[in-house]
Formats: C-alpha cells, structure tokens, sequence
C-alpha cells in the first residue's frame, strides 16, 4: 500500500513498512502513548523563556494535557525515505518582520528510564520557509540535547529550539524533520487540518496518517512559536 495513495504523489517513493514491521512499531507507539499519559499528567509545562514583548503563536487550541495525543515518528510509517518528509506548520506571523526566537514541540525519544532504552545518536532538521516555500532558515543537531533522556524525563517532553531572530511576514511554515529520533506529539482530528501538513520534495501534503490498510486519519502537529 502507498501511503499517500489518496494524494496520488510520489506513489513509487514512498511506502509502508512489512505488516511485521508496523505491528512492531504500532506496539512502540501505543508503549509511548501511555507514557504520554502518565507523563503529561503530572508534568508542568515548560514555558519558553519570553520577554514582555514576546507573542507565542499556538498550532493548537486548548491544554495540551487534556489533549488525546498521538506520538509520531514518519519512518515507523513510511519507512527511510520519511528521512527527507517533515511535518510542517503553517503559521501567521502578527506583523511585517515578525522575528522567530525559539520553535516547541513535544517529543519522546523512547527512553523509558532503563539502560536499554538509552537513544542512539540521530540527527534531526527544522527549517523554516515563507509563504511560498522558499527557504530562510535550516537547522540541524544531534536529537540527544534536545530530547527527554538527557532531564531524565521517561515520557512525553518538550522539545524546545532556539531560532537566531528570523525574519518572517505573513504566512509562514516550521518544517521538522523527526527522522526517527523523536516521537512527536499530534493531536489526531476528525477533518483534514488546514494548517499542518507533510513537507515533501517542496510541496505540501495533507497531514493524514494510515490506521489500516484503506483508512487514514488526518492530524494536527503539536508545535508553537515565540518571537517578538
């Protein structure tokens, strides 16, 4: 089955996982699910660090611990090529050369607190794009200074990035390249989301995510921005 069957693009790239392997991974993810859970019942919210002219820009509405949150990683669904497919944000910058200062999103690495689960080294990417998709800012880092395991934390956490004050007017999107090193937090939804997508090969795609072999359920990824 392709994955983006519905969307009829790139139907020869990209493709799900052996139905071994996503059982395996749908186990991994109903496993991180439920630390989510117990995580973010009794976690206080880490606030990005705000001047007073600071806004902060929200991908969701409401508390994100009353949320029925869905972690996802893209290569657990599409395999090596989610390598280079980013889950995407569109934002509204509120005025003309509004300046990002830091991108949040929550993530869970799989560490559980034992030694096992200890991450392996992975690179993950952010980018930041104008309204047009043209490119004005691209990060990338190890995932480990970033991630749950180095505070200790053995769930759901979040996942906070500084950005060097880029410029941004109107229109804008956050592209975030898990690349398999963190779970994110998305919230799933009963329509198509008209502001979270997948970054793809410079296009953008409906953020939908299969649950069977005919079906699909669309998402809403978890992220907010601060800037000034």
């Amino acid at each position: 089955m392709h994955f983006f069957r519905h969307q009829n693009l790139y139907m020869d790239k990209i493709r799900l996982s052996a139905p071994g392997d996503r059982l395996k991974k749908m186990v991994l993810l109903i496993t991180a699910f439920c630390l989510l859970a117990l995580s973010l019942a009794g976690m206080s919210v880490v606030a990005l660090a705000q001047s007073p002219d600071d806004q902060v820009l929200y991908s969701y509405e409401g508390n994100v611990t009353e949320m029925d949150i869905l972690p996802v990683d893209l290569i657990s669904y599409v395999g090596t090529p989610a390598f280079f497919i980013a889950e995407a944000v569109k934002f509204k910058a509120p005025k003309t050369n509004w300046k990002v200062s830091t991108v949040q999103l929550y993530g869970w690495d799989g560490y559980d607190g034992s030694n096992e689960s200890i991450p392996s080294e992975r690179i993950i990417g952010l980018e930041i794009r104008d309204k047009d998709l043209n490119l004005l800012y691209k990060f990338a880092d190890s995932q480990i200074p970033y991630t749950n395991y180095v505070r200790n934390a053995t769930g759901m956490y979040p996942l906070t990035i500084d950005i060097p004050q880029i410029s941004v007017s109107g229109e804008f999107y956050v592209c975030f390249y898990d690349r398999g090193a963190i779970a994110i937090a998305s919230e799933p939804l009963n329509k198509t989301s008209e502001n979270s997508f997948l970054y793809v090969d410079n296009r953008l795609l409906n953020a939908t995510l299969p649950t069977s072999e005919t079906t699909s359920t669309p998402v809403n990824w978890i992220m907010k921005v601060t800037g000034h």
